[in-house]
């Protein structure tokens, strides 16, 4: 008698599964919160009853691409950090956000629920804030960025880039990449600008705040 034939797990689910998130990445970051399921399934190629299998409901795909989420913003950072030059690796940071927050709509949505906003916090305040700081640190000490910006600005700026390319989208895509410009430039030390007033958000009320928002 022959042995009972144990079976793998099905390589076919798993790619089903990833072909899920990838499509959900892209359906989030166009549509943001008011994406479905069924636009999932759509850009997917598969029925929602796939999708339905692999996640139970909405938020569980969020929580999917929660990680995906932070480890984008890590990976910026740290590649921000590999460049020689302090002053452009931090533009190169500010600008990188901002780009990620405008063309993304995906990270609204994903903070959205307060579980996972508050999780995020956690994450970048242990992932991404302390190569950030480091960046500015350099660039402060370089003279290529103003000594009372703080670390903890720049998920905020990144926030307010968002916010106009919301605005713009449908009729002037690219305009935010103004309004990116003017804040980075207004980054730089100049001489006789007067100090920033009042004081920054710590990172937790910024985190707090972006919560809010969303």
């Amino acid at each position: 008698m022959s042995s009972p034939v144990t079976r793998a797990p099905r390589a076919d689910a798993e790619r089903n599964r990833r072909r899920v998130v990838d499509a959900a990445s892209l359906v989030f970051a166009e549509h943001g919160s008011a994406a479905t399921l069924n636009d999932v399934a759509r850009a997917a190629g598969v029925g929602v009853g796939t999708v339905y299998r692999k996640f139970a409901d909405k938020d569980a795909v969020l929580d999917a691409l929660f990680d995906q989420k932070i480890d984008a913003l890590v990976d910026l950072a740290e590649h921000t950090l590999t460049l020689s030059d302090p002053g452009a690796a931090i533009r190169d940071l500010l600008l990188g956000v901002m780009t990620k927050r405008a063309s993304d709509r995906g990270l609204d949505a994903i903070l959205s629920a307060q579980s996972r906003s508050s999780r995020f916090a956690e994450e970048l305040g242990r992932r991404f804030i302390p190569v950030v700081d480091q960046l500015v640190d350099r660039a402060i000490a370089a003279g290529e960025l103003r000594p009372d910006f703080s670390g903890q600005e720049v998920c905020l700026l990144g926030f307010m880039v968002g916010k106009v390319a919301d605005i713009t989208r449908d009729t002037n895509p690219a305009v935010w990449r103004r309004y990116a410009q003017l804040l980075i430039d207004g980054t730089r030390l100049q001489p006789g600008i007067p100090p920033l007033a009042p004081e920054p958000l710590s990172f937790r009320e910024n985190a707090e705040a972006l919560g809010r928002a969303n």
